[in-house]
């Protein structure tokens, strides 16, 4: 017995928990493999060349307890892979924890009806599962949105499949992304964004009942996935706007409604290759800033692999700055919150330079402030 107590004990000892969301709500969590083959899919392996790994972040009433109900964050073999290449020691990013509750249930809709806030797309970055971005999409559920954060089996070094399922492996973490590649991962995540928004969601929210929004949408992604987020954006009507984070432009589309631009401190007119050639496309309403002290990786949650568990300076993860990651993600979910609020209408958008948020400077737009 008292071998199991201080087991339990060392247990709760090692945890290291992401900050917990801010908004009214618990995040709910789950995971949906959607029957899906994607046309001219780059990158799919054999065995699971016809799927489509959605998380699903949802509000719900029920209380997480760390340790009981939660989801955990990374699977071993994904914490293992990401862990060795980047020199993490004794296996530390299987210690880091979620407040997401496992299979809770979503708001009632007897009560709450459907959904009013649009369903969230989310896309990584390329080659990095979306479970990656945890502390955003997290929040934003909170906030009172479902999140369908999407993962494509063969782009990255390993997806681990629920109920038991086997795993893909993927792309290596060390590959090299040539244009080429780049550009047809770019066509392969519009074209997932689409099929989940025109038919996989909502036959699955036809058929699980629960209140999550079918008929309105916003979307989001990093890197590869905010180019993405743009190309899904033109061509979809019941997307009501997009963000971002930090992504190269494949295409450079009028996407007419609004887009927010966040981007580390290294895109600058002077030398960013496609921000400024998009920004002059565009008809609708638009904003870029950037984060001063940011950097390419500082957008997912890699600042809080380091930061959380106090190894920054002490491993070789990429593309990261200066910047704490608890504020990244504060700065982060805060814009992007507050931008899906000025898309529905219930917010003015902000001035920027902004007293709350010294570090982000406004680069262009179509307007800047309300």
């Amino acid at each position: 017995m008292l071998v199991i107590v201080a087991s339990l004990l060392l247990q709760a000892v090692s945890a290291v928990p992401f900050p917990p969301p801010t908004g009214p709500y618990h995040v709910g969590y789950t995971q949906h493999v959607f029957n899906h083959t994607t046309p001219n899919d780059p990158v799919a392996p054999q065995n699971a060349s016809s799927i489509l790994l959605a998380t699903i972040y949802y509000p719900t009433l029920t209380i997480p307890v760390p340790g009981n109900n939660t989801a955990p964050y990374l699977d071993p073999t994904t914490a293992k892979l990401w862990g060795d290449i980047l020199q993490y020691p004794n296996n530390s990013l299987q210690s880091l924890t979620t407040w997401n509750v496992y299979q809770a249930p979503p708001l009632d809709k007897a009560t709450y009806g459907v959904s009013q806030k649009p369903t969230v797309i989310f896309s990584p970055g390329g080659g990095e599962n979306a479970i990656m971005y945890n502390a955003l999409n997290s929040e934003l559920a909170s906030q009172g949105y479902t999140v369908l954060a999407l993962d494509h089996p063969g782009e990255t070094p390993y997806l681990q499949l629920p109920d038991g399922a086997e795993g893909v492996y993927g792309i290596d973490i060390t590959a090299s992304w040539n244009a080429t590649l780049q550009a047809a991962v770019y066509h392969m995540r519009v074209s997932d964004t689409l099929a989940i928004i025109r038919e996989l969601f909502p036959s699955y929210v036809e058929s699980t009942g629960a209140s999550f929004n079918t008929t309105h949408y916003l979307t989001i992604g990093h890197s590869l996935g905010g180019a993405a987020s743009a190309g899904a954006l033109a061509v979809e009507d019941s997307i009501l706007g997009g963000v971002n984070l930090d992504g190269l432009f494949i295409n450079l589309p009028d996407v007419k409604k609004p887009f927010l631009m966040i981007a580390g401190a290294e895109h600058t007119p002077a030398i960013d290759p496609s921000w400024s050639p998009f920004s002059a496309n565009q008809s609708g309403w638009y904003q870029w800033v950037n984060v001063t002290g940011s950097s390419h990786q500082n957008f997912a949650d890699l600042g809080d692999w380091v930061d959380l568990q106090g190894l920054r300076g002490k491993t070789i993860t990429p593309s990261l700055d200066k910047i704490f990651g608890p504020r990244m993600d504060y700065i982060v979910r805060s814009f992007v919150s507050r931008f899906y609020d000025f898309v529905l209408g219930e917010e003015g958008w902000w001035d920027v330079p902004n007293y709350k948020f010294p570090e982000v400077v406004y680069v262009n737009g179509s307007s800047n402030g309300y």
